[in-house]
């Protein structure tokens, strides 16, 4: 007790990096948890026969999901910029798609690349009715705060993020809360990049067994820096 006390900063220092340490192992267990739960619904899902949805009724069920639209791209594309692809800078392709029942969802097309930023490369979409096919996701974390003042004189609109919100209200219309990621078999569709799953949730358990050895370590190391101030104590 006398050792704890006469090195209190040290024992405080170690009380606070185990607690750190130990809360990062437990946050990793949980969004391992998340992870596995979010693999074994995206199979699931995925394992489903396709699904035409004909007056836009998007169920929480859909997400994952492989379904078919049918109508037709707007004039508006979107071009979400800085995406690097394969060590290549590019752009993410978004169109609004009008549906039958005149519903608008916002379909992700894919990647391309960027070789001349003061030249944006013009996206053709049919203006004919056709079905398209793709997997019903949710808005991305990307996708948060955009600030940009878009202006509907321009075609395609350059943007640094992407805001369903604010797309909605540039377009005078209501988008689907979900966006469909467009089968890269699809004549509209660009590269695809996009992964339902960045990182496997055995990374995340794996992280969590890293941070609760690194607390193995704290605790050795603190019990022999007490072993050693009681040795020097008695001498």
């Amino acid at each position: 007790m006398n050792i704890l006390i006469s090195n209190w900063k040290a024992s405080f220092t170690f009380f606070l990096l185990l607690l750190l340490v130990l809360s990062l192992g437990v946050w990793q267990i949980d969004r391992g948890y998340n992870k596995k739960e979010l693999e074994n619904t995206f199979l699931e899902r995925q394992s489903q026969p396709v699904k035409e949805i004909k007056y836009n009724t998007f169920q929480k069920s859909d997400l994952y999901r492989n379904v078919v639209l049918e109508g037709r791209y707007l004039d508006n594309t979107f071009l979400l910029d800085n995406r690097i692809n394969n060590g290549k800078p590019g752009l993410k392709v978004f169109s609004p798609f009008e549906t039958t029942n005149s519903s608008l969802v916002l379909v992700s097309r894919g990647w391309i690349e960027l070789k001349d930023r003061s030249n944006l490369p013009m996206i053709k979409s049919s203006k004919n009715i056709l079905k398209i096919q793709g997997v019903l996701r949710p808005e991305s974390k990307d996708f948060v705060l955009g600030n940009e003042k878009m202006n509907k004189k321009n075609n395609p609109i350059l943007v640094q993020t992407v805001n369903l919100s604010e797309l909605s209200n540039f377009l005078g219309k209501p988008l689907s809360p979900y966006i469909l990621e467009l089968s890269e078999l699809s004549e509209s569709a660009f590269v695809k990049t996009w992964q339902p799953i960045n990182l496997s949730s055995f990374r995340h358990f794996g992280y969590a067994v890293q941070w609760f050895g690194l607390a193995i370590v704290l605790i050795v190391g603190y019990v022999f820096f007490l072993r050693k101030g009681e040795t020097k104590g008695h001498e």
